[in-house]
């Protein structure tokens, strides 16, 4: 067992998998003294998006919400991703050392394990999420963000011409939506800060935030 997962084909999996096992000792001890990487992370990274927005506004919003990096807290995502990655391609060297007698190049069996994490991360995400418990107390309706003020992301907002925006709920909780201003001639650089108005379909209605 230990010559297989140390070949040189199985070596991207043997490292995959032991970053899971690393991942799990230092939350473990980080847990002991008070502290969590899932709590750290989740302050930087979007936890709740808009992922119903267009892909083609921002292709990674859409990428990661079809691997349902929005529905799953970071660390536990990571580890899923790792953990399918390192399954998929061990079975398929395993398959192929038991048909063909040889483990395949990793020019083969990289493609196949990271599409397999993909799909892994897809479905069983999606399953995952919904047997996680939820707090209850800490959700927000994206409708309830009217009022609440936002600043722009990525590129320039205009009229017809919606970009991403980050908005806080009073929950502290992170919400990634699409605003373009309320009137024509209007423009919201990134950085700007506006106050969202009134949501029709997947983009929010805003005007410039003044102090």
């Amino acid at each position: 067992m230990w010559a297989f997962l140390v070949e040189q084909p199985n070596l991207p999996y043997t490292i995959a998998f032991a970053c899971v096992l690393a991942l799990g000792v230092f939350e473990a001890l980080a847990l002991l003294i008070g502290l969590s990487m899932l709590s750290a992370l989740d302050q930087w990274v979007p936890t709740d998006v808009d992922y119903d927005a267009d892909a083609s506004v921002g292709g990674l919003t859409g990428i990661a919400g079809w691997l349902c990096l929005n529905r799953l807290p970071l660390l536990i995502w990571f580890v899923l991703a790792l953990t399918s990655f390192a399954i998929t391609g061990y079975l398929t060297n395993f398959i192929s050392l038991s048909v063909a007698g040889m483990l395949l190049p990793q020019l083969f069996t990289l493609p196949i394990a990271i599409v397999g994490s993909a799909f892994a991360c897809r479905y069983l995400g999606r399953v995952l999420a919904d047997h996680l418990p939820k707090n209850e107390s800490t959700a927000i309706s994206l409708d309830d963000l009217s009022g609440y003020v936002g600043t722009i992301t990525l590129g320039c907002a205009m009229k017809g011409m919606p970009s991403e925006a980050v908005v806080r709920d009073k929950h502290q909780q992170k919400h990634y939506v699409l605003v373009e201003p309320e009137i024509s001639g209007v423009e919201f650089a990134s950085g700007t800060q506006v106050v969202l108005l009134r949501r029709e379909g997947r983009v929010w209605s805003a005007t410039r935030f003044d102090n």
